[in-house]
């Protein structure tokens, strides 16, 4: 039994090119796999994490009703139990209240439908920054009393440049019609065509009076520590609470569309790596089914000297599990390195690319490269397990070889 795995390691050398071209096919493999992964996984934390940061937030503190609704009865004051919760909430960086309705904007010119958005300008820096993603101009501060901030398209299709004036109905709580002028401060490119195309960004105030708001609001959006434990948090922030008139909810709730897209992403390059899977399967088959096949006159003399049927067995799959662990170590080390060094320095995208992502909503001018375990797991345990699959048949065909049907067919 000790002379296994001896025999192995010089049976893997024996027909060098035979071995290096099954084990040039695992580290091809594992190193496409592991590359497209990063690359899929490094995508999606900069989507999801700019996602968050662009408008929705880490978490929306709500009245229950609000949600679903979207009615300014089911809004928030300040009486509401929300305040102690949020204060005494260790992993809560940043508060900030919001107010968000419908109405019409008019110029000049043009008019249009758009998404009013009245934010407390320097609290709502420390959740978001889509009131900072700004083209031309200069964000609101506190004292922006009748001032807006304009999506770029959205001021395209009004006909208004920075320092024009658009007119803007309302309508309020219980039914009560607003309209006020504000002259356009600045003018946002957030990066998603949506939010360019129909977002008017106010301050709280002003957008409490023109819906006649006050002293109230629609939803208070937190920062955290890790957005990745959001729903964590809101869980926790939710539990703490009086009664049960106020919801919390985490950033993978409030955008479900978002998970969706990630998992089809997904499932498609997961599709697409399992053909590869397959043919290097195949090439793991056939290689070592052909190294069987040549070797069977040998084999009958090993057994004809007494090694028993399984003890060959064994070689064989241990001359495969060499040329495996081999590959995967040579595979493992330079997508370390790769990934190392394409983490810190992401690839620069071409215009074109970059307008593809705007396209999706999504500001992207690098591609991002990820390091979490999965990306180097993953492509270690499907090649191992493909390997295991395809080392089957031959391995099962040594066991039932017959030691004189053997030598003749090496004769």
């Amino acid at each position: 039994m000790r002379t296994v795995p001896g025999l192995a390691w010089r049976n893997v050398w024996r027909n060098r090119r035979r071995s290096l071209i099954t084990m040039s096919a695992v580290v091809f493999s594992v190193l496409l796999i592991a590359i497209t992964r990063s690359l899929q996984y490094g995508s999606y934390d900069a989507m999801e994490s700019q996602a968050v940061r662009l408008f929705t937030g880490e978490i929306q503190v709500q009245r229950a009703g609000y949600r679903d609704e979207q009615t300014f009865e089911y809004a928030l004051d300040g009486e509401d139990a929300w305040q102690e919760a949020v204060s005494a909430a260790p992993f809560v960086t940043g508060a900030a209240r919001r107010l968000t309705g419908f109405g019409l904007a008019s110029s000049e010119s043009s008019s249009a439908g758009v998404l009013v958005v009245g934010v407390e300008p320097a609290l709502e820096a420390s959740v978001t920054d889509f009131s900072d993603r700004l083209e031309d101009g200069a964000p609101l501060d506190a004292g922006s009393h009748g001032e807006a901030l304009l999506g770029r398209v959205l001021a395209r299709n009004l006909v208004v440049a920075l320092g024009d004036t658009v007119i803007v109905l309302t309508q309020g709580l219980h039914n009560q019609m607003g309209a006020e002028a504000f002259r356009i401060r600045g003018l946002l490119k957030t990066g998603s065509l949506e939010m360019d195309r129909s977002t008017m960004v106010i301050t709280l105030p002003d957008a409490q009076l023109l819906f006649s708001m006050e002293d109230r609001f629609t939803e208070v959006v937190l920062a955290t520590e890790d957005f990745r434990r959001a729903a964590d948090y809101a869980r926790r922030i939710e539990h703490s609470l009086p009664g049960d008139g106020i919801r919390v909810y985490d950033w993978d709730t409030l955008m479900p569309e978002l998970r969706q897209m990630i998992l089809l992403d997904n499932v498609s390059g997961a599709i697409m790596l399992a053909f590869l899977l397959v043919l290097v399967g195949f090439e793991i088959f056939n290689t070592t089914t052909m190294a069987v096949l040549e070797r069977e006159r040998e084999f009958g003399v090993l057994q004809a000297l007494g090694m028993r049927p399984g003890h060959l067995a064994r070689l064989v799959a241990t001359e495969l599990a060499f040329k495996i662990a081999l590959a995967l170590a040579v595979a493992m080390t330079a997508c370390g390195l790769l990934l190392w060094y394409l983490e810190g320095h992401p690839i620069p995208l071409s215009d074109d690319l970059a307008r593809m992502y705007e396209e999706y909503g999504f500001s992207v001018d690098t591609l991002v490269f990820s390091t979490r375990p999965a990306v180097f797991f993953e492509p270690v345990l499907s090649v191992a397990g493909i390997a295991l699959l395809s080392a089957v048949y031959p391995v099962v065909r040594v066991l039932r070889l017959e030691t004189v049907v053997a030598l003749r067919r090496g004769t």
